[in-house]
């Protein structure tokens, strides 16, 4: 068997440990960069999926609320009318009554101007009288 002739050393120098790192450096430096590039992707799908998730769960909110506030406005929209005839039917009401009051007290005072001038016949007449 024949023995190979290498000029390679049989130790390691400083030149061959800084050759051989920097190997090792830059197929680090590559992987970390693929590494990076792959994290990013990631990254960027996972944002996106975030965001619509976020969108639509907001717009089911909205819609939620929306829907609520259209049921409420509705109701306040008939109770504001219910009042509103209430309203109507309460004046209509006090009218009627402030008329009746009107008739009662005329006719009250006719009858009292009426006592008051039996009254006043009654002692004219008395005074006459003694």
């Amino acid at each position: 068997m024949r023995k190979k002739n290498t000029t390679e050393p049989q130790y390691v120098t400083k030149e061959i440990l800084k050759k051989e790192l920097s190997k090792w450096e830059g197929r680090l430096t590559g992987k970390i960069e693929s590494l990076d590039t792959k994290i990013d992707g990631v990254e960027q799908r996972l944002d996106a999926k975030i965001d619509t998730k976020v969108d639509s769960a907001i717009q089911s909110m909205k819609d939620y609320a929306d829907s609520h506030f259209t049921q409420l406005d509705t109701r306040i929209d008939g109770l504001e009318q219910t009042i509103h005839g209430f309203g109507r039917k309460l004046d209509t009401a006090v009218n009627g009554i402030v008329q009746m009051l009107e008739r009662s007290f005329g006719t009250q005072v006719k009858v009292h101007e009426r006592m008051e001038d039996h009254e006043q016949r009654i002692t004219k007449l008395e005074e006459q009288s003694i």
